[in-house]
Parts: C-alpha cells; sequence; structure tokens
C-alpha cells in the first residue's frame, strides 16, 4: 500500500492529469471500479508497469514491474509541477518565459531562506547570477551582496577570449599588463574606478580598445560597480563554497544520489561540522590543524591591505598602486580564500550557491 505522500497528481505537457508514483509518470487509461494508469514511458508493443489505483488515487491497490530500461526520476513529481507552472503561466501572461523563470526562481529561494531561517546575514557572496541577485536582496533587503571575485576575473578574461586577444594577452606583455591592472580596479575604492580604467583605456586602439568598452557596458553601471569592487574586503571570493561542494561531491560517490542518500550525506557533514565548529571555539584546534588558512594567502592579504593603505593615504598613486598589486599576483588571492571561519557557518546553515559571512 502506499499513502497520499507517495502519490501525486500532477499536470503533464498534454495538459491532462499523470499520476507520479515512485519516480514513475503513469497515464490514465481507464476508470470503472478502480483506475488503471499505464506507464508514460510504453512504447508500441513493449509492455511496462501498471498501477491500479482507488478512484480517490489516495491508495495502490495493484501493481507489477517496469521493464529494465525504464528510468526512475526521484524529482519527477517536482519537475512536472514547475513545469506546468511555467506553461500556465506563460500562457496567460505577457511576460516574457525567462522573466516568468526567474520570478519562479526567486520565489524558490526565499522560501528555502525561510525554512532554513536564515536571519538577515551582513554579506553574502554570490556568482553574478542574474535571478539569484534580485532574490537575495528582495529576502535580505538589508544585507550587502557581494559579487565572487573570482567569478568577475572569469568572465572578463572570457570576454578576452571571445575578442580574440588570448594569444595577445599571452605574448605582448603590455597587453598581459593592462588587463590584469583593469581587473585590479576592483580594489580601489568605488568613486575611483572610473579614473582607474580611463588611466588604462588612454592610447588602446582597435580589438583591445573593445575590451574596455565591454568592460564600461558590462560592469560599470551604478548597480552593478559595487557588486564586484572589493575595496577593503577580506573574503573576496565564494571559491572555499565551491571546494566544500567537490569534497561532498566526492563523498556521495556517484551522481544523481537519490533524495534520502543525499539527506543522510547532509546530517553526516552536519556532525563533522558541528564537531569543528566546537573544538576551535573551544581552542582545542589551531587554523593550521584544519588547514583553513594558506600561508601565501595570508602574505598577500596583509600586502594588499598594507598597499591599499598606502594609496589611501597619498603615499602611492593610482597607477603605482594597481602596478603594486599585479606584481603580487592576484590569482592566489583568487583561488586561496579559504578562512578557516567559515566553518562556524557550516554548523548553522547547510551550505547552497551562496555564502553567507557574518562580520
Amino acid at each position: 500500500m502506499a499513502n497520499v505522500s507517495e502519490l501525486h497528481l500532477v499536470q503533464n505537457r498534454c495538459h491532462d492529469t499523470s499520476l507520479v508514483y515512485e519516480g514513475k509518470a503513469y497515464k490514465l487509461k481507464r476508470a470503472g471500479r478502480q483506475k488503471y494508469w499505464r506507464c508514460s514511458k510504453i512504447k508500441r508493443a513493449v509492455v511496462c508497469r501498471a498501477v491500479w489505483t482507488n478512484l480517490d488515487v489516495t491508495t495502490v491497490i495493484k501493481r507489477n514491474d517496469h521493464i529494465e530500461s525504464c528510468p526512475v526520476d526521484e524529482h519527477l513529481a517536482y519537475k512536472m509541477k514547475k513545469i506546468a507552472v511555467l506553461t500556465k503561466r506563460s500562457a496567460e501572461e505577457a511576460k516574457p518565459i525567462p522573466a516568468i523563470y526567474d520570478e519562479e526562481a526567486s520565489a524558490a529561494f526565499s522560501n528555502k531562506a525561510a525554512v532554513l531561517e536564515v536571519d538577515n546575514p551582513d554579506t553574502i557572496i554570490c556568482d553574478f547570477e542574474t535571478a539569484l541577485i534580485p532574490a537575495i536582496r528582495g529576502y535580505f533587503p538589508n544585507t550587502r551582496v557581494q559579487g565572487c571575485y573570482f567569478h568577475f576575473c572569469q568572465a572578463v578574461h572570457r570576454k578576452v577570449g571571445e575578442l580574440g586577444l588570448k594569444t595577445r594577452y599571452r605574448q605582448h606583455e603590455e597587453t598581459r599588463r593592462k588587463i590584469r591592472m583593469l581587473l585590479a580596479t576592483a580594489f580601489l575604492p568605488v568613486p575611483h574606478v572610473n579614473t582607474g580604467v580611463s588611466l588604462l583605456e588612454a592610447g588602446t586602439t582597435g580589438t583591445f580598445a573593445a575590451i574596455f568598452q565591454y568592460f564600461r557596458q558590462e560592469w560599470m553601471t551604478d548597480e552593478r560597480l559595487p557588486l564586484w569592487n572589493v575595496y577593503n574586503v577580506t573574503i573576496r571570493t565564494n571559491n572555499h563554497l565551491e571546494g566544500w561542494h567537490n569534497q561532498l561531491n566526492r563523498k556521495a560517490s556517484k551522481s544523481h544520489n537519490g533524495f534520502y542518500e543525499l539527506f543522510e550525506l547532509l546530517i553526516a557533514e552536519q556532525g563533522v561540522m558541528h564537531t569543528l565548529r566546537q573544538q576551535v571555539l573551544s581552542g582545542n584546534v589551531t587554523v593550521g590543524d584544519l588547514r583553513r588558512f594558506n600561508k601565501v594567502y595570508a602574505q598577500k592579504q596583509r600586502q594588499v591591505a598594507r598597499y591599499t593603505g598606502e594609496y589611501t593615504n597619498g603615499r602611492r598613486t593610482l597607477e603605482q598602486f594597481l602596478e603594486a598589486l599585479i606584481t603580487q599576483k592576484l590569482e592566489v588571492l583568487q583561488q586561496h580564500s579559504r578562512f578557516f571561519k567559515q566553518i562556524i557557518y557550516y554548523s548553522d546553515i547547510t551550505p547552497g550557491m551562496f555564502s553567507i559571512l557574518n562580520y
């Protein structure tokens, strides 16, 4: 027997009703004293599973087996419901489908945050996702949204490739220097960024000038600029979080884990992080023991702070400041932002696609 929670009636693409049960979809073939459902994957003479339910579709009365090639999707009911919502809204509303999708994604994000009881963090670091940032701002109006510096650099380098400048970047020192200094403008105070970009843009022509045109249009709008600016920001990337995702994937040992397998994995991870949190707070574990703090990163961080102070105090010009930053190989700062204090937050909220930092 199956209870109500195992049986889902969902609208399908033909605007009929399908039954979703144990990761399979069924179409209603006939109804008498019982309802007879056939697997939606049936093709021609291939006989697949059938299910008989009561008329209210609250109980499975009888069933037979699926063929071996019939796929199982434990998230099928959820997917079909979302597709039905998008289909219905796109037919009834004049909005473009991407806008409807963004609204649905925003609502889903807000609902998840409410369930997890995330309470107004000071800062959230995230990728530059179209739907994610408005969702964060809508649900956390008093929270600062910080774009990930690594993903900002990645996007600019991708554009360099699209414009056919990869070879020139590798072989031409001045081109490489200017692009790296362009990325370093993220470390300037927001009011100084335009001056820095103009300084680097002067004298550029042709395809190389196009990278600056792209940079201004894509990254220097009033709304966009504060997202990627990291002036006086300590933690600039969400690489530590993506590293955690990779580690969790390795622990899972396979793709497409079922819900309960994932749930057990997260419970185990929660226990590990809770223990680490208690050890850190009690002083029984050092930063070195946790291997969360990279010495090279720490040294670079101190140097960036010193250069920033010298620029702020007028002991370095803007150009000297940017030059000093690129000599420190900012890639190190992009790749090694793994502060041990992030462990504190792992025990309070299971990480998702964003990183929450309370300064």
